[in-house]
């Protein structure tokens, strides 16, 4: 289940919940993942990346702080969206559009961090006043535990006694309640907290690849740090291609390399040849030795 929808299911008012709205970003993401990730299978990366960004929005919504309620909405709807931006960066990335992908990680990071501190303060300041709630409650029934008792062994009460054991009823259940509200609000806070560091590590990978990539350029002392000059030489280097590893990885290098420099023909050729839009050479045959 997605965090935001945990959350909302949790908190939001049950009237909320009973008009049954459109289906959330948050459930178009988890109906859209499983198309990005059969197109990435695929090696129609293009159309991944396509499908990932028309996922987010054109205007970045506002965090409402007004009250608990809009507090709560604002929060799904912007752990949607970084959930969106973290398709997005997947998808990108496959595409061997790292920059791009650096760009929707900061994006949902950013927005995990404002949902966080949104709600940080309120909602530390619900759960200490229901904490002192609850405590006053169990006080009060502590205080009256034997009268309580006598009063509900009676069979019969008079009506002050009614009263009065209403009473204690009432701060029966708001022990209860109190405890409830605890538990929803400091779940709240403990899954906003988990979720604003759940990006930080995605962002540090792209950021690392370009880095590294960056530094390759500059070391290629023949190419004077030009990028077609060095993709032209990896590419011209079978042994490159070879260390990607599996299609999957050998799609996204390539990729990236196409990125780099659209117009390289080596590239082109390489990733026809795995998407199985061209077919390899056959090999020259040996020539034959010499006779004696």
């Amino acid at each position: 289940m997605r965090t935001s929808a945990f959350l909302f299911s949790i908190l939001a008012p049950a009237a909320l919940v009973a008009q049954a709205p459109a289906p959330s970003l948050g459930d178009r993401v988890k109906a859209e993942r499983p198309v990005v990730e059969k197109l990435m299978a695929e090696f129609n990366h293009a159309e991944a990346m396509k499908r990932a960004e028309a996922l987010l929005p054109a205007v970045r919504p506002t965090f409402d702080k007004a009250n608990n309620q809009t507090l709560v909405q604002s929060c799904g709807t912007f752990l949607d969206l970084a959930e969106a931006n973290r398709l997005a960066t997947e998808a990108a990335d496959a595409a061997g559009a790292w920059e791009k992908a650096l760009e929707y990680a900061k994006a949902a990071q950013a927005l995990a961090v404002e949902c966080h501190e949104g709600v940080k303060e309120p909602f530390t300041r619900t759960v200490a006043y229901y904490t002192q709630s609850e405590a006053r409650a169990k006080q009060v029934l502590e205080e009256n535990d034997a009268r309580i008792k006598e009063l509900k062994a009676k069979t019969n009460l008079d009506p002050g006694e009614r009263q009065e054991l209403d009473l204690a009823l009432g701060v029966e259940k708001e022990v209860v309640d109190s405890a409830k509200w605890v538990k929803f609000f400091q779940t709240y806070l403990d899954v906003t907290k988990r979720e604003r560091e759940a990006y930080d590590p995605l962002v540090k990978v792209m950021e690392g690849k370009l880095k590294s990539e960056a530094d390759q350029v500059a070391d290629y002392k023949a190419g004077k740090g030009e990028k077609t000059k060095w993709v032209d030489a990896v590419i011209s280097t079978p042994a490159y291609l070879e260390a990607q590893g599996d299609k999957a990885g050998k799609a996204r290098w390539l990729n990236r390399l196409a990125v780099l420099d659209p117009e390289n023909k080596k590239v082109q050729h390489q990733l026809d040849l795995l998407s199985g839009k061209a077919v390899a050479a056959p090999a020259k045959p040996a020539k034959k030795g010499k006779k004696a």
